[in-house]
Formats: C-alpha cells, sequence, structure tokens
C-alpha cells in the first residue's frame, strides 16, 4: 500500500510540477511578504485545490440539486436560463455570466449548506474582536452555519431564495454573514474553480433532464467534517 501511495505521489508531483513549468511567468506571490511563490509552495497549493475540492464541490452539487428538487419553479427558471445559452456553447469562465439566476442557486445552496460547519482559527498576538479580549495563541472557533442561519444577519433564513444574492459580485466580501469560503487572506484558495465547475456541471445536467425525488423521508443536513446528508436519496431524471 505504501509503494503504491509514494508511486502515485511521485506521478502526481511531477504532473503538477511540470505544469507549473510551462507558466513560471505568471507565479503569483505569497499575500504575506509579495515575494514569488516557490515551485514547492505552488505545488502544495494545487494539490490542495484537487483533492480538498473535489468532496466540497460535490457536496455542494449534492445540496443545490437537492433544493431544486424542493422548488420546481426555481429549477424551470434555472433550466430556462441555461436553454438561452447552451453548455455547448462555453468557451470561457467570462461565459459563465450568462447563467446569473444558476449561480444564485448555488451560492444559496453554500449559504445553507456550507461545507464546513465551522472554521478554528488560532491567534498570533494579542487582539480584541468585537469587544472581546483574545489571548495570544487562542483558538476562535466561528460558525458559518449559526451565521447563515441566524435571523440578526436574515429575512427568513432557513427558507430557499436564490433572489437574495442576486447583483452582489461577491457576496463573500460584500456580506459580512455570508463566509461560505472563510474569510480574509486565508478565504479558500478554490472557491472560483468551485464555482466554475459547479456551475458547467449543473446546467449540463439541467439542460438534458429534470430532476425529481420520490416522496419519503427528508434529506437533513449532519455536521461531520462537512455538512453531509443523513442519507443518499436516489434522484429521479426525467429526459427533456
Amino acid at each position: 500500500m505504501f509503494l503504491r501511495s509514494e508511486r502515485f505521489e511521485n506521478v502526481w508531483f511531477t504532473t503538477i510540477e511540470g505544469l507549473i513549468s510551462e507558466h513560471q511567468a505568471q507565479s503569483p506571490e505569497d499575500v504575506d511578504t509579495g515575494n514569488p511563490l516557490s515551485k514547492i509552495e505552488i505545488r502544495d497549493q494545487c494539490a490542495t485545490i484537487f483533492v480538498a475540492g473535489s468532496e466540497t464541490t460535490g457536496r455542494l452539487m449534492f445540496w443545490a440539486i437537492y433544493l431544486l428538487t424542493q422548488d420546481i419553479e426555481e429549477q424551470a427558471k434555472s433550466r430556462a436560463e441555461i436553454a438561452a445559452f447552451p453548455p455547448g456553447c462555453v468557451r470561457s469562465l467570462n461565459d459563465l455570466q450568462h447563467w446569473p439566476r444558476l449561480r444564485n442557486v448555488l451560492l444559496e445552496a453554500l449559504r445553507l449548506h456550507p461545507p464546513a460547519a465551522f472554521i478554528v482559527r488560532e491567534a498570533i498576538d494579542a487582539d480584541e474582536v468585537g469587544g472581546e479580549r483574545i489571548a495570544a495563541k487562542t483558538q476562535v472557533c466561528f460558525s458559518a452555519w449559526v451565521m447563515h442561519r441566524h435571523r440578526k444577519f436574515w429575512d427568513q433564513p432557513t427558507a430557499f431564495i436564490p433572489d437574495r444574492v442576486a447583483g452582489k459580485v461577491a457576496p463573500w466580501t460584500q456580506t459580512p454573514s455570508y463566509i461560505p469560503f472563510g474569510a480574509g487572506p486565508r478565504t479558500c484558495i478554490g472557491f472560483s474553480f468551485a464555482l466554475s465547475e459547479a456551475q458547467v456541471v449543473l446546467a449540463m445536467l439541467l439542460e438534458r433532464y429534470k430532476i425529481s425525488l420520490p416522496a419519503g423521508k427528508p434529506v437533513l443536513p449532519i455536521g461531520r467534517t462537512m455538512i453531509e446528508p443523513s442519507y443518499e436519496p436516489i434522484f429521479r431524471l426525467e429526459a427533456i
């Protein structure tokens, strides 16, 4: 097992390092120092996006699909938007702007079912946040799940209302109580990739099928490492 893992790691890193070399002139900078990132740092960041991003993006698409089965009218509106600009017409990320409603569906799914229920940070130095004194090395836990469903921050906080983020270019920076990707300089590096991937996959699915869920027990969110479904339902796909 360890030999297989080591062989995979060698192939994985060699492939990523080859891609980095092709784009070395566009090397990004460290947000803290302003210095260019080393090849090893870029390689590790890429590995994080590909590995950590697969499960979280999968959960995002699951919850978006589930919510659309509970709101057939919203599903029809998203499908009409996709019909006006089919996935086959997409040539660049800019083309995804033709699907603002679909993007709002995903952003609202992230509000109701954020990938991570809570995030922990450790204070480097003593600080004060919201009137609370925080000693150095103190671990601070904040919960996207609680903030996203708090009556103080949202109208009808448990309702699925994609229009609530309409017109917001980046609600994760425009709305302090919306933190599906974390916040600050350590915001998830893969959020743009995840949203783009989810839009394309969901658009291809809605273009071909009407999606429904047979009557049965509701799917409840369970907080573990991520927000997971209480069970995996079998969706019904009706070809269009």
